[in-house]
């Protein structure tokens, strides 16, 4: 481990950088964008059923948060995308036990202190690399998506985002996936633009549009 996160006085192990963006949705909040990291477990833990709704990442008992963190500290896979899917499941059912089997496999790591890296939120690199956007705007014109991207943020409408993370498609989930791991570990955050034309993109697109 590279460091820890820091909540309410504890420390527990940093996130696997292949869960991206949402393993920071799961662990320290839960916006109203929720939908792209529920298209991302569905297909990761073979859930098509699997609903989000209703969690919020505050409610987790401490008990609930680290197992979570023990969790996420693995890499994305089937095994671990049907736990977190049980803890946020539990979550939502009003629960705040954690299951003996889960613990046995995925064993809560206590974090050290490390004062220079647990300040929460991991601190976004800002590169100025633009190869992560390079994939984005090749999907984005594939599916007719228009994006803009300026002041490090990659704007779009996140709802029409969500639909294809969860198409039938396998290609095409797996592909839009691998683009949001990547803008996030390239320092670029996504955000929501209801209804963002291609006309408007183009417009306001200083780092790149399509």
């Amino acid at each position: 481990m590279t460091g820890q996160r820091h909540i309410a006085g504890r420390y527990y192990p940093t996130c696997h950088p292949g869960w991206g963006a949402f393993g920071e949705e799961l662990f320290f909040y839960t916006s109203r964008y929720y939908p792209l990291t529920e298209a991302f477990l569905r297909r990761l833990a073979a859930r098509p059923d699997f609903s989000m709704s209703g969690y919020r990442a505050e409610r987790l008992s401490e008990a609930q948060r680290a197992a979570m963190a023990a969790v996420l500290s693995h890499p994305p896979s089937r095994e671990s995308g049907r736990a977190v899917a049980a803890l946020v499941e539990a979550v939502i059912a009003g629960k705040s036990g954690v299951s003996d089997g889960l613990v046995q496999r995925f064993p809560p790591r206590p974090g050290r202190r490390s004062p220079a890296l647990c300040s929460g939120h991991r601190r976004a690199r800002h590169c100025t690399d633009a190869g992560a956007l390079d994939p984005l705007f090749a999907m984005a014109q594939r599916l007719g998506m228009a994006v803009a991207v300026r002041d490090h943020h990659v704007e779009l409408d996140l709802h029409r985002l969500a639909e294809h993370l969860d198409s039938e498609n396998p290609a095409i989930r797996n592909n839009l996936q691998q683009c949001v791991l990547d803008l996030h570990n390239a320092g670029y955050r996504l955000r929501h633009h209801p209804h963002l034309t291609h006309a408007e993109a183009r417009r306001i697109g200083e780092e790149g549009a399509v």
